[in-house]
């Protein structure tokens, strides 16, 4: 790629930019040529101008991605027959499945590599040890080799881990769909760090608000595939044969921006009338980050959306904590939402006693402004606001619902681009993956959404848990709040193809009584297949999920004498799909005496 314009400066700094970089420039300079009376002197001016910028945006990006860095050298020995990692290969598809089968490969590779010593001993005199060194040497040596790719490695940042941990973590990394879901993330989290690096998120002229037009492109084809997905499928009940349309289930639900909105809704006013009961204060604190985290700042240093966010997380940790040291009893909502340069910041609406309201203000100032404080002198509020609610301006919950309606549907708000605004803050915070909404110090939401399911005949033996059920079906979340107490959530577990343990609400219990809320097994079957449903109902490979306990039962006793020799076992934990005709002997024997993968 090569540009035609510009002075000696422009094209000698040209050809050393990144790709998505290079792409930008190019951009730039044909809107600039397609103005009236644009002359070549003009356009030269202007390519150095814009390559001057693109050259302080590089080198931000080179930072944080450094694959797309074309000054510095590739390891050769490394990607030798395995890929390698640029621009060009995380755009496409097709490339990306290729290089996670690479890699994949690869990890099964190193995998050969791991010495069983049958001589590591426990304190029982099994070898259980040696199986646990095999696990964690072929852990850390996958690790090593997912993060050149620039994939976080499962578990890092886990100071404890446990057998069954470094087990999913390799089955996770020698799964080509699990590597191929995180290049997915890598490339829109490329895509966007790119964009807001370049200047194209902002409020100013060519900018996007919040987020980038590529990455709300990208977002916007995401959903209408999603949508077209729901409308070809349904539900069917594998028991009884019933069937209902997957969209028409999903529209009942909080997926639904409507439901959401309003489920929010009652939670605000909920909230205020637990308030008013108790006689307390609503406070509203806006906390906005340091200068260095927002890209249209003199000062920005580089920092990701996300690190912004996190940061921001960071802190309201040592806030909660701060609090619950002093035993100050509170609660609320916090709401994260972009500044217009994509920046997180975050709102918290807190309701406390009177008497506290000074130190609850207190320790949320202190932690909001100590980070870089010297750059905000006297005045800070450029960096943290609070306001007490007033009761002749609506009370609590009118403050609140202007930013649960402007980040979720846009309705009911002035603006004439509010639903647009808001779809851009949810396209926002799917890119980032930034939580918008989250309560505390009340009753888990699962708890509401799970009684609400519950049919009226199933409470009617307690009169308490009766009471509940209606302040449920009336939407009255402050009295829910109040006789909740007894209720239990029950969980059923089940494990998923990695070994991971998943959790799922079926029901609640009351005084060892269990009422289910979810009972019967269900299937995803395409709607075209419907004629012969019990056929596709037998032959389908879509998911299922039930009410009964998946997990695996035990094994024949043949089977189980053969697992307590610990080199089986990590033969089976990590034997690829292509050798499952291969005996375990063969297989351990092979494994652990550098077998050469082809």
């Amino acid at each position: 790629m090569k540009i035609q314009h510009g002075t000696i400066f422009a094209r000698h700094h040209f050809p050393h930019l990144p790709m998505v970089v290079k792409i930008d420039v190019i951009k730039k300079i044909q809107a600039r040529q397609k103005r009236a009376f644009s002359s070549q002197r003009n356009i030269d001016l202007y390519a150095d101008e814009v390559v001057s910028e693109a050259l302080k945006a590089a080198t931000f990006i080179e930072k944080e991605f450094p694959f797309v860095d074309s000054k510095k050298g590739v390891d050769k020995e490394r990607i030798q027959g395995m890929g390698e990692l640029n621009h060009i290969v995380l755009m496409q598809d097709e490339e990306l499945k290729k290089l996670s089968q690479k890699v994949v490969n690869h990890n099964i590779k190193l995998i050969g590599s791991i010495k069983f010593d049958n001589n590591a001993e426990d304190e029982d005199g099994d070898d259980g040890y040696a199986y646990i060194n095999a696990l964690f040497d072929a852990y850390k040596l996958m690790r090593t080799n997912v993060i050149y790719y620039h994939i976080v490695a499962p578990l890092t940042g886990r100071k404890r881990l446990s057998t069954n941990d470094l087990e999913v973590a390799i089955k996770k990394m020698i799964c080509d769909d699990w590597i191929l879901k995180q290049f997915l993330s890598l490339r829109r989290y490329y895509i966007e760090y790119a964009q807001v690096a370049l200047g194209r998120v902002g409020n100013g002229k060519h900018q996007s608000k919040m987020i980038s037009d590529i990455s709300y492109k990208n977002w916007t084809e995401s959903q209408r595939k999603a949508m077209a997905f729901v409308e070809s499928m349904c539900v069917v009940n594998e028991d009884t044969g019933e069937e209902y349309d997957l969209k028409e289930v999903i529209k009942r639900t909080t997926a639904n921006p409507k439901n959401r909105h309003t489920e929010m809704m009652v939670k605000s006013r909920g909230f205020q009338e637990l308030a008013t009961s108790k006689g307390y204060t609503a406070l509203f604190f806006t906390w906005t980050l340091p200068s260095k985290y927002h890209r249209n700042s003199d000062k920005w240093d580089g920092s990701s959306i996300k690190k912004g966010a996190r940061r921001l997380m960071k802190l309201w940790q040592l806030v909660r904590a701060s609090l619950a040291k002093v035993k100050l009893d509170y609660f609320g909502f916090r709401v994260s939402e972009p500044h217009k340069d994509g920046c997180c910041h975050a709102h918290y609406f807190l309701f406390c006693h009177p008497e506290n309201k000074a130190l609850l203000i207190e320790i949320m100032e202190f932690y909001a402004v100590q980070e870089d404080r010297e750059e905000l002198g006297c005045d800070i509020t450029p960096r943290f606001t609070v306001t007490e609610s007033d009761p002749e301006k609506g009370g609590a919950t009118a403050y609140i619902a202007k930013y649960i309606a402007k980040n979720i549907t846009g309705k009911f708000l002035p603006e004439t681009d509010s639903e647009l605004n808001a779809f851009k803050a949810r396209a926002w915070s799917s890119t980032h993956r930034i939580k918008q909404f989250q309560s505390f110090g009340s009753v888990s939401v699962s708890l509401w959404r799970t009684v609400r399911r519950a049919k009226r005949s199933d409470v009617v033996f307690n009169p308490e848990c009766l009471e509940m059920f209606d302040h449920a079906d009336k939407h009255r979340w402050a009295k829910f709040c109040e006789t909740s107490k007894k209720a239990l959530l029950v969980i059923e577990k089940s494990v998923n193809r990695y070994g991971e343990t998943l959790r799922k609400v079926v029901g609640f219990s009351w005084l060892c009584k269990t009422i289910l809320t979810t009972e019967g097994n269900f299937k995803l079957v395409k709607k075209s297949e419907l004629t012969n449903a019990d056929e596709a109902l037998k032959s389908s490979g879509a998911t299922s999920w039930s009410t009964e306990n998946n997990c695996n039962q035990s094994q024949p006793d043949a089977a189980k004498s053969e697992n307590d020799n610990q080199s089986c076992r990590f033969t089976k934990l990590l034997r690829p799909n292509f050798l499952l005709g291969v005996t375990d002997a063969e297989y351990a024997c092979e494994l652990f005496n550098d077998f050469e993968w082809i």
